[in-house]
């Protein structure tokens, strides 16, 4: 099966057509409320979709979720994190948001490396009685004591009737558990909590809660399943809508829209790593998206490319899915479409009105309404989207397909399992490699996904790449599966691949993958990268820079098959181009950044002077470069500028071959800046201190513009000038 029939074929079987809603009353399962003795309290509720296929992903997640493999070692304890507390915002007269700040980098996942902070938003909603009586979403464990305490300044937590969770992780538990605590207080079994989640995450929650889930434990367990909207009943008159968007790195993952304020909870969707106070201060007393694109516009694209370029068919499924947002859906393309759906529902509400039901009326009116418009979108991360709603929703769609456009040329499958998220952060940061490297990536997830698939996906990829973490000194068994279905593919030898993996104690899984595709006769893209326990900064540009090395093989590789297919005029044409281009010159100099332990420095010649007052430079840095993630907004660099004298010494030392993690540097000269606390060679004849101040999109390329803060001169040394040939590479 090709790339592209393939991601046809996951798009058919994630987002079918719509059926239609169909609350499936509570069955006889374990835990199911007996009304008449009240004797067990815990009930599943199941919301679900008339369909005519059989959803064989979910139904593996269930399973591999239920059944875990081995037990894996305890963590260490994890340092405090520093927040900044939890404030109540309004979003809409029905709606609030809980939103924990934290202006620090809250975790070493590559997602977070803009070192802007974050924000953990959660959200209160209208209900029973026109109370705030519904919450959505918990945060993170390093707010939960804080959180609690804004909860309770709002509301009494006993007078809650639903909590709906659109994710959850291990790390959310803590916070989950605080607030059943008081929400549970004196409640009974005429009146259970409600809580509405998809399958997966009430399988992660039962395990979670477990201590507190006795047989008295006044809980309504409300499943949502499905492939389509399911409503989830708040009042007689009133309902929310439910969708599952999940993906890889989130099995559990669904969105939420109120169909009354005609707002869009998304989860992960549309999120951005930000504390809004850091940008500006009216940004921080808003839920909303204050200062528009040019705030926001790099936070959220960052996310995305960190998280959800990887995984982009279940990510354009998940966008398919949701309702329009501020622009007609897809089958409302033209006007009279448009109205003719206005006119049906508004048709349907009068005719319920005339028949006497106001109640259903509103009810059949609010989710036709939802399709057709959202007020905003609110994350889980980052501020709730309004002023660049329609933008961030184009721009979700084009680097969406950008992506898959991508893997319709080159896949490369990142395969792996995980035990506490450690192990799914490094198959992240080679995944942001890759993307990098201009690969497409297929994101495996071991515990979820049917053998079957794993074999179609390594049968149609052009490299691979599994990761595992050590359970009891071996590999799980979803991984010792994957690996044993890869070395009996016999086509499969011939790609290039990596391993990777974290550990508490030994790390044997990794030597194991590594022995055993060596024995077969793979070869390896980059060594094989064992963290213990968490990653670090280095850790994480590690894996980028071997993600790259793969990307790299990749398509060195696809070239290799392609090599001839060109037109003879088309080059004729490019070569003529591509002379004139190499003609133009610039300075040699060599950048250097440092991101806490982790430093990387690289040899750039594409360095040009920008502005005037204030002193500023720009330099252009190759997407797929490792350095290209550490020059971000607000993050210092060096510049040491070479002399002619030292040109090839410094060239000699930059250019050789290196392995991901290796110092660059080793063979130079060099100290840290005063300044800027970046590397700087001691030869130079000149160095600036700098900051990013911004960054432009420019093709293959990001052109980066930094502010000079210091520089000093070392000698009156003329600086080497690159020369070339030929303008297609340096």
């Amino acid at each position: 099966m090709t790339p592209l029939r393939q991601l046809r074929a996951i798009g058919q079987a994630q987002c079918p057509s719509r059926a239609r809603n169909d609350v499936v009353l509570p069955r006889n399962l374990p835990h199911c409320l007996n009304r008449q003795s009240g004797s067990v309290v815990q009930r599943t509720e199941v919301l679900e979709i008339s369909s005519n296929r059989h959803d064989a992903r979910r139904v593996a997640a269930a399973a591999a979720v239920e059944a875990p493999v081995a037990a894996a070692p305890e963590r260490p304890p994890e340092p405090k994190v520093p927040i900044e507390g939890v404030v109540c915002l309004p979003v809409t007269k029905n709606i609030k948001c809980l939103r924990g700040v934290c202006n620090e980098r809250l975790k070493y996942e590559v997602e977070y490396s803009l070192k802007k902070g974050t924000s953990e938003n959660s959200y209160l909603l209208k209900g029973v009685g026109g109370k705030f009586t519904v919450l959505l979403d918990v945060p993170f464990k390093a707010f939960a004591e804080d959180f609690m305490s804004a909860l309770s300044r709002e509301i009494d937590p006993k007078d809650l009737t639903h909590v709906i969770i659109t994710h959850v992780g291990p790390n959310r538990i803590p916070t989950l558990k605080l607030l059943l605590e008081a929400a549970l207080a004196g409640r009974t079994a005429a009146k259970p909590l409600k809580i509405v989640m998809s399958n997966p995450a009430q399988a992660a929650l039962e395990k979670g809660l477990a201590d507190m889930l006795t047989p008295d434990c006044p809980i309504e367990w409300v499943k949502v399943k499905g492939s389509g909207e399911a409503r989830i009943p708040i009042t007689e008159a009133y309902s929310l809508t439910a969708m599952l968007t999940p993906t890889p790195r989130w099995p559990d993952a669904m969105c939420v829209v109120d169909p009354l304020s005609k707002v869009v909870f998304t989860s992960k969707l549309f999120s951005s790593h930000v504390a809004p106070g850091l940008l500006n201060t009216k940004a921080g007393s808003s839920a909303f998206d204050v200062g528009g694109w040019d705030a926001y516009g790099d936070h959220w694209r960052y996310f995305f490319d960190c998280m959800l370029a990887p995984m982009a068919p279940q990510a354009l499924s998940a966008l398919d899915k949701l309702p329009a947002t501020a622009t007609p859906r897809a089958s409302l393309d033209t006007p009279s479409q448009f109205i003719n759906a206005v006119l049906t529902s508004w048709g349907a509400m009068v005719a319920d009105i005339t028949r006497g039901s106001k109640a259903a009326a509103k009810a059949s009116w609010q989710p036709q309404v939802a399709s057709l418009f959202a007020y905003a979108l609110a994350p889980q991360h980052g501020p709730v989207v309004r002023t660049s709603l329609s933008r961030l929703v184009r721009e979700y769609r084009k680097w969406t397909e950008e992506q898959v456009a991508a893997l319709s040329r080159s896949n490369v499958v990142v395969m792996y399992a995980s035990a506490y998220g450690n192990t799914a952060a490094l198959a992240q940061a080679i995944s942001r490699g890759l993307t990098k490297g201009g690969v497409g990536v297929s994101t495996v997830n071991l515990e979820l996904t049917p053998l079957a698939e794993v074999v179609d996906n390594i049968k149609d990829a052009d490299g691979f790449t599994i990761g595992s973490p050590t359970l009891g000194g071996h590999m799980p068994t979803p991984v010792q599966l994957a690996l044993g279905s890869i070395l009996r593919e016999s086509n499969a030898r011939e790609l290039p691949c990596g391993v990777f993996g974290s550990f508490g104690w030994s790390g044997e899984a990794v030597d194991e993958m590594e022995a055993k595709l060596k024995d077969g006769g793979y070869g390896f893209a980059f060594k094989p990268i064992k963290v213990k326990f968490k990653p670090t900064a280095t850790d994480l540009s590690v894996c980028e820079q071997s993600g790259r090395d793969l990307a790299v093989q990749v398509k060195r590789r696809l070239k290799s098959r392609e090599k001839g297919s060109a037109s003879s005029m088309a080059a004729v044409a490019a070569s003529s181009a591509q002379l004139a281009m190499g003609r133009v010159v610039g300075s040699l100099c060599v950048v250097t950044s440092r991101d806490e332990e982790a430093v990387s420095a690289m040899l750039a010649s594409w360095v040009s002077q920008a502005s005037f007052d204030p002193p500023g430079i720009t330099i252009a840095v190759k997407k797929d470069r490792g350095m290209e993630t550490m020059l971000q907004p607000g993050n210092a660099f060096a510049v040491s500028m070479v002399p002619e004298s030292k040109e090839k010494p410094i060239m000699k030392a930059m250019t050789r071959p290196f392995e991901p993690g290796a110092d660059r540097l080793a063979n130079l000269a060099h100290k840290d800046s005063e300044v800027s606390g970046c590397p700087v060679i001691e030869g130079a004849n000149a160095v600036l201190d700098c900051t990013v101040v911004s960054r432009m999109e420019a093709g293959d390329h990001w052109v980066v513009y930094g502010r000079v803060a210091a520089g000093k001169l070392n000698s009156e040394e003329l600086t080497a000038v690159h020369h070339r040939k030929v303008g297609n590479h340096y």
